[in-house]
């Protein structure tokens, strides 16, 4: 199980960057990883028509990841994702 916090939000040219903290809880122990996750435009509103804020479509979409076991690199794009789960856009919408 794993607890996610959005941290800062940071506009760029062609979008988001937002820092996250991962708590993971294994075998009683907490342990805390940090990712910068960036998002643009347009893939925001590919997943999500513009409907839900940036900063939830990172949450639910570093959450999905997890659950899926992929173990989340210190720094990437939302749209590598796809190369992890190919069927992350139906899953996302």
């Amino acid at each position: 199980m794993a607890r996610i916090r959005i941290g800062e939000e940071t506009d760029t040219a062609v979008g988001w960057s937002y820092e996250v903290f991962v708590e993971a809880f294994v075998n009683g122990e907490a342990s805390e990883s940090r990712h910068v996750v960036t998002l643009s435009w347009h893939d925001h509103d590919h997943w999500t028509g513009g409907a839900n804020p940036p900063h939830t479509l990172i949450a639910g979409l570093v959450g999905l990841l997890i659950d899926e076991g992929v173990d989340l690199p210190k720094k990437f794009d939302a749209s590598t994702a796809r190369r992890w789960l190919p069927n992350l856009d139906e899953r996302l919408r």
